[in-house]
């Protein structure tokens, strides 16, 4: 007699459920598959829009992206093993581009079947029984939020992306006091928006690089507002660097060092808290951005079945997911063993400890982008489920990319490159 299924959800289809997607389709076990899309179309954030705030339907906006987007890695860093972007593409490519990647990826291994686009998850909750564990996921067709409808699941992935709760600054007295438009990076989308304005850009990572730099070419005069140490020696001279905003008033922001400049708008490129709205509440918690009680940053210590991917920050993120959801999938199968739960809990809060006792913030948990971290949890997690981890090479050009980028801000993004195999690579035209 042929054994049932094994119902899955997977919750979004950005890149990390793109990944579980293709693994759980490719995999040695047969499963019934259905992976939730909130948005119209595949791809998570990748899939632009103009509009901010909510859509029409009254959903939060889930995209961060903006109209004139590039990545800010190369394409050789950010593809998915075994499936290259086109040969002819510069190796930093558009966020178009990149959508249309995503979507070839899909069409490539069939996974489009699986996915219901419009869907609204409104609630993930664990039903126990003597035996075993299921999940009830209950879920609305975005355009007819008024009506629902319930399945039940032997195993839930979250694959719902951290970037799109806006993390604000509640540190700055008297920021309702301001006249001028304040935003977060997640609801830039055009430049223009900002042509003769005096701006604060708020945050100096990547993306508030990349806006500051944007957004000078239009504005009359721009501010960027950080705590780094150092920064790019080709950091242009014509955007003014601050210290942290203390206080604002109806017209200016008034600095740590107590200067006070005049400003028509303040945006905050100061990344994201993790938000898993669907989950029952108690299944998980965020504090200090650490989502808890996870295994290796990913099981769900109580209850295995539940597996997140993608958590981790600042790493190569198309090719360690593609990994790490083949991890993910090796856990489901038990390809991948599981140690006692006490045993679980006892190494994440030794790798947290291990973290602070390095003099590293509360909130860097999940960060990856320290040192050699992402490559070190690459290694482990194929050691755990006997798979190959990335290639030496990522590592090197990586190594090389980051350096090239602080010495070299404004035209990093022009090189190209080309892996030529496991250990090496070369720039074209530097």
């Amino acid at each position: 007699m042929a054994c049932e299924k094994k119902r899955v959800a997977v919750i979004g289809t950005g890149p990390a459920g793109l990944c579980t997607l293709k693994h759980l389709s490719l995999s040695s076990e047969e499963y019934d598959i259905v992976a939730f899309e909130r948005n119209f179309w595949p791809g998570g954030l990748w899939v632009y829009t103009d509009m901010t705030g909510k859509d029409e339907y009254g959903v939060p906006i889930h995209s961060a992206m903006y109209k004139k987007l590039k990545t800010n890695l190369p394409k050789e860093l950010q593809e998915f093993p075994g499936f290259p972007y086109p040969k002819e593409w510069n190796s930093y490519i558009s966020r178009q581009q990149c959508l249309q990647y995503l979507n070839e990826f899909i069409d490539h291994f069939d996974i489009r079947k699986y996915i219901k686009t419009n869907t609204l998850v409104r609630e993930v909750s664990p039903i126990s029984s003597t035996d075993k564990v299921q999940w009830s996921v209950k879920y609305s067709d975005i355009r007819k939020q008024d009506a629902s409808t319930e399945e039940i699941f032997d195993a839930v992935f979250v694959c719902n992306g951290h970037d799109s709760k806006a993390n604000i600054p509640t540190d700055i007295a008297d920021m309702d006091k301001f006249c001028g438009k304040i935003l977060h990076s997640r609801d830039y989308r055009h430049v223009e928006t900002f042509a003769n304005q005096k701006v604060a850009i708020v945050g100096m990572h990547y993306s508030g690089e990349d806006i500051a730099i944007q957004v000078s070419t239009k504005a009359k005069r721009v501010y960027a507002v950080h705590r780094r140490k150092t920064m790019s020696p080709s950091f242009p001279d014509d955007i003014i660097q601050k210290p942290p905003i203390v206080r604002m008033t109806e017209t200016t922001v008034v600095f740590s060092d107590g200067t006070e400049a005049e400003v028509d708008s303040v945006i905050f490129c100061t990344g994201y808290k993790y938000s898993f709205p669907f989950l029952q509440e108690g299944l998980i918690s965020t504090k200090n951005e650490r989502v808890t009680p996870l295994y290796k940053h990913m099981v769900h210590i109580e209850y295995p079945s539940l597996i997140f991917v993608g958590i981790p920050k600042q790493w190569n993120h198309f090719p360690q997911i593609h990994n790490q959801s083949r991890v993910a999938v090796a856990v489901l199968e038990g390809i991948a063993p599981l140690p006692s739960k006490e045993e679980m809990r006892s190494e994440s809060d030794q790798e947290y400890q291990d973290l602070l006792d390095a003099g590293k913030p509360v909130t860097y948990y999940h960060f990856f982008g320290d040192e050699d971290r992402q490559w070190r949890f690459n290694k482990e997690l194929a050691d755990w489920a006997g798979i190959e981890p990335l290639p030496p090479v990522m590592q090197k050009l990586n190594d090389y990319v980051m350096l090239e980028r602080f010495n070299n801000l404004l035209g990093f993004n022009k090189l190209n490159y080309e892996v030529t195999d496991s250990e090496n690579f070369k720039v074209l035209n530097k």
